[in-house]
């Protein structure tokens, strides 16, 4: 069986180099695609991008914050963005999904904001943060989460879905703040959710501090945290 695993940093660590701290890929019995920074709208499109390249048995989406955005360019413009002496993009943050290429701010003043990013990806993430409210950043991850299910439900695929931290805490006065946010279960999509496909209890992050396994940046969880994690609260054996 294989498993298509998508999200954000938090996904991006099963993918390690270090043989130890890496899923299994021997068997290719999880397909790995995570970028850090990575937001809701992207990783939406990503399952369907990745859904019609190849046959998964089951995914397992483990959605980002709700305060990133994602702002999707062509590929012909992406290509003319600034590369360092290696060949490489200067502005790391983003998702080749083919013809269409997905930018990611990271959050409030994250990494939309920093010099490394082209001027008009930061004019376009600092307009689009001067007006976002709660409901509007809300609202653009319930319809990511929306879409995702109904593809996958229309197509009968089973998934498994999670956030990386708890939605519905307040985090206002925490660092992690501006990468997080809080769910505004006001909204009117909040219904069209599946969330017993979706449980918000027991996340990623709020799993690592309680069991004492979160990384040396105090936010992402170890290697052997998010194994674990995924075999209790998932029954998903990242190691089998």
């Amino acid at each position: 069986m294989t498993t298509l695993v998508v999200g954000c940093s938090f996904i991006e660590k099963l993918d390690n180099k270090n043989p130890h701290d890496r899923v299994n890929r021997v068997t290719d019995n999880f397909v790995i695609r995570a970028k850090s920074g990575s937001g809701n709208q992207c990783m939406a499109a990503r399952v369907i991008h990745e859904c019609s390249q190849q046959q998964f048995d089951h995914v397992v989406v483990i959605w980002s914050g709700v305060n990133r955005l994602d702002f999707p360019i062509g590929q012909p413009l992406h290509r003319l963005q600034p590369k360092n002496s290696d060949g490489e993009f200067k502005f790391e943050y983003f998702t080749d999904l083919g013809d269409v290429v997905y930018y990611h701010s990271g959050g409030w003043r994250l990494s939309g904001t920093s010099d490394a990013c082209p001027k008009f990806f930061r004019d376009f993430f600092d307009n689009q943060y001067r007006s976002a409210t709660s409901r509007y950043l809300t609202d653009l991850t319930l319809q990511s989460v929306i879409q995702t299910q109904h593809f996958l439900e229309s197509n009968h695929i089973p998934y498994h879905m999670s956030f990386i931290y708890d939605i519905d805490a307040d985090y206002s006065k925490d660092k992690w703040e501006p990468g997080c946010g809080q769910l505004d279960r006001s909204s009117p999509l909040n219904s069209l959710v599946n969330w017993n496909n979706c449980p918000t209890t027991s996340t990623l992050f709020e799993y690592a501090k309680t069991t004492n396994q979160l990384s040396s940046d105090e936010f992402h969880p170890t290697f052997d945290c998010m194994v674990e994690w995924f075999n209790q609260e998932l029954g998903i054996d990242l190691k089998a």
